[in-house]
């Protein structure tokens, strides 16, 4: 397969330079404040059609060479200001010392999402529920898991098995449920299979976050009926900024003496762009509240990332390597028979490239292909050996076109996917047999646009197949087999205007997910989350069909959205707990392996079984500018989840939450206080702990100081104000410990 993909690749850069067209035209102009006229300098010019970009100079000014004749879309950005977009021809006398105004503002409504949306909608124009996070929330939000950067945003909790492994939950779904991508792609790594692996990305500096709720497998496939995450960054620039530029973060934390040191590098000449990035996080035990420490929660991240990207008149392409190492400890209670910790490595090389207006039937095309080598080892903190060690080798490529209207107001998109993933496990505690999983696609989608409708329906075939050797696990013989699945999605969307202020959707989707390695042959101790965990070779596929339905209204000063959702999934697969036990100690009487067991000696045992299941709940968020720069914000989400089959809760599904967030933003200064309220959660599962409803509050401030053409932003975080002792639902280590106590984070970054 991976042979096929670089002749796949070579043959797309082939086609790239037969259709390469000459173009030299510049686009330039000045950008200043509404309000006063004076320069604003930073702001971030971007030609959307070229893949081209610049910043503006002390005066104001930009200058976007090497552009051919076309008509674009040119988006000026600036944190505390409302986003531009502005529809340019080229060559035209507009193009040419253009004045731009841009004006002060807590809100943007004009943010364009691009994660399962190619046609750079604007988040109001769309007709399901999306998440996109501003620079300004990023700088705010810093963490050092993506999981505590999107938690408390309308229908994202967190799971977390300590501080080095939050990962996020979509209304109620979570792990293999929910598809993390990075830069479009799959992120290669196996924190979808428990809650004790980490997510293979370093949460401090991402570009941008994006999140797309409810069944969205049309674009991405298997493994996305919960959501779709994209964390976006410039491993492979997507525009040239000329010279050197870039940005030194420096960042401590007090719950658990963390220290973060961050580095981006970005140089530009004529078409080339490079982009460099390393980074350090390096902390202790974590405190919970009163001072007392989770033992065994440490960490210590690295890593590196070098990108090249060429910008000729056709287009973009462009190469990245990233590095990523992990070291953490597995939570454990003191004196725990077990204590391990995990050694994670990743290792992905990535392809891009785009060629843009062509003349015929395509207009476009996208290429994203890449390879990520992904190891990851359990190891005994008592006696350095190795539990388990796992493997995970992934070759995927993905090849989309955008076509010229077929119909009037209308464009579409079509797309190949492909995907072929080695997994070994290595260990006398081997979880799983090793296993081989394929998997191909055709997508398409189409979008119409009319006076007051927008209507987008789409669909996705694919097939997967998963293949096993024979194997031996804990004593036990597997023969080799093969599942295969093959899956068809569609979706249907509509939003109707209502007038210039409101709006209403309603987005239909059909899902589906193949079973994962771990859910049809899992037989073996799991340590890190102390089970015995038994998979089911007979799973069939799930299949979800959801709806959601929703109210947009918004303003120069307010934007607020009410969504309500329903989900039947049929097929669900959760791993269940059983009323049975399994021990390797011996019965001092019989001088017989106990084994499993009805005796509560040793680890309780989780099956994974398949029933139906009906999802649902809502999700509110009003965002409002009380005066000028002061805004309050309130989210709110409930999820319910239960298991038609047997009449019973799922389990780890997140109660009813409420956030309320006060801020005062200036384009040089900001300060907040956040309240966020968690209901008790009694709607458990089997054999599952309820928890206590709790409250948060957090408070930040933060300054922006310019000195000539650099930049220097001090941002200061207290989490946790009051030190309060919780234990959030979705914990995987709620048993034996709390969640962090107080926590105060201090960060400065200086842009150059």
């Amino acid at each position: 397969m991976f042979v096929r993909i670089v002749q796949i690749i070579f043959i797309m850069i082939i086609i790239q330079f037969a259709i390469y067209a000459n173009g030299d035209f510049t686009i330039s102009g000045k950008v200043i404040s509404e309000s006063d006229s004076q320069p604003l300098v930073g702001v971030e010019v971007f030609l959307t059609g070229s893949s081209i970009g610049t910043t503006t100079n002390s005066n104001g000014e930009y200058t976007i060479k090497n552009v051919e004749i076309g008509t674009y879309i040119i988006r000026f950005s600036l944190l505390g200001y409302a986003t531009i977009n502005k529809n340019i021809n080229v060559p035209s006398t507009e193009s040419s010392g253009m004045i731009i105004k841009m004006k002060e503002a807590v809100i943007n409504l004009n943010d364009v999402v691009v994660t399962g949306n190619p046609f750079l909608a604007e988040t109001k124009d769309l007709s399901q529920s999306v998440v996109s996070l501003s620079k300004l929330d990023l700088i705010i939000r810093n963490s050092g898991t993506i999981g505590e950067e999107l938690n408390f945003q309308p229908g994202i909790a967190m799971r977390s098995n300590g501080i080095a492994t939050g990962r996020p939950v979509i209304r109620g779904f979570s792990n293999n449920k929910v598809l993390m991508l990075e830069d479009g792609l799959r992120m290669g790594d196996l924190s979808n299979a428990s809650d004790d692996h980490s997510v293979s990305n370093d949460g401090s500096e991402p570009e941008k976050i994006e999140v797309l709720e409810g069944p969205s497998s049309l674009l991405y496939g298997s493994n996305a009926i919960g959501g779709v995450i994209n964390i976006i960054t410039d491993a492979i620039p997507a525009s040239v900024q000329q010279g050197l530029n870039g940005e030194i973060l420096a960042q401590g934390s007090s719950v658990n003496n963390e220290y973060l040191g961050n580095l981006h590098l970005n140089y530009g000449t004529g078409i080339l762009s490079m982009h460099g990035k390393f980074f350090k996080r390096k902390g202790d035990d974590y405190k919970i509240s009163a001072g007392s420490k989770t033992f065994n929660s440490d960490l210590n991240t690295n890593g590196s990332q070098i990108g090249l990207s060429l910008h000729p008149d056709w287009g973009m392409a462009g190469l990245s390597f990233t590095e990523f190492n992990n070291s953490y400890g597995l939570p454990a209670s003191p004196g725990a028979d077990e204590i391990v910790f995990i050694n994670m490595q990743k290792k992905q090389y990535r392809l891009a490239t785009e060629v843009t207006n062509i003349n015929s039937f395509i207009n476009s095309l996208s290429l994203k292909a890449g390879y990520l080598d992904y190891n990851h080892k359990e190891i005994s903190r008592i006696d350095g050996a190795v539990g388990t060690e796992f493997g995970l080798k992934t070759y995927s490529a993905d090849l989309s076109f955008a076509h010229n209207p077929i119909f009037e107001n209308s464009n579409g998109v079509f797309g190949f996917y492909g995907l072929v993933q080695n997994y070994d496990v290595i260990g006398t505690e081997a979880l799983t047999p090793n296993a081989d999983y394929q998997n191909y696609a055709f997508y398409f989608l189409e979008k119409f646009k009319f006076d007051k409708i927008g209507f987008s329906f789409g669909a996705r075939y694919e097939l997967n197949k998963i293949k096993f050797p024979q194997a031996v696990l804990t004593d036990s013989s597997f023969s080799k087999g093969e599942n295969n699945f093959n899956l068809l999605s569609a979706s249907a969307g509509v939003i109707y205007s209502i007038y210039n202020d409101a709006s209403v959707f309603i987005n239909l989707a059909n899902g589906f997910r193949a079973p994962s390695i771990e859910e049809l042959s899992s037989y073996a101790i799991h340590e890190a989350l102390a089970s015995f965990d038994i998979g089911n070779r007979n799973l069939g596929k799930e299949n979800s069909f959801g709806i959601d339905a929703g109210l947009r209204l918004h303003s120069d000063n307010y934007y607020f959205e009410l969504t309500g959702y329903f989900n039947r999934v049929d097929g669900l697969i959760y791993r269940q707990p059983q009323q049975l036990f399994y021990s390797e100690e011996v019965d001092p009487v019989s001088g017989n392996l106990i084994g499993f067991n009805n005796l509560k000696e040793g680890l309780r045992v989780y099956k994974y079984e398949q029933g139906n299941a009906n999802v649902y709940g809502f999700e509110t968020k009003l965002n409002y500018e009380i005066i000028k720069g002061l805004t309050a914000t309130l989210v709110s989400d409930y999820v319910r989840a239960v298991n038609q089959t047997t009449e019973e809760n799922v389990s780890q599904i997140p109660p009813f939450r409420v956030s309320v967030e006060v801020r005062y933003a200036t384009p040089l200064q900001w300060y907040g206080v956040t309240c966020n309220l968690v209901n008790a959660q009694n709607n458990v599962a089997p054999n599952e702990e309820p928890t206590k409803g709790y409250g948060l509050i957090g408070i930040y401030s933060g300054l922006k100081i310019l000195t000539g053409e650099f930049a220097h932003i001090i941002n200061l975080k207290i989490s946790n104000l009051f030190d309060l002792a919780y234990k959030d639902h979705l914990s995987a280590i709620k048993d034996f410990t709390y969640m962090p106590g107080r926590n105060i984070q201090l960060s400065y970054k200086f842009l150059f």
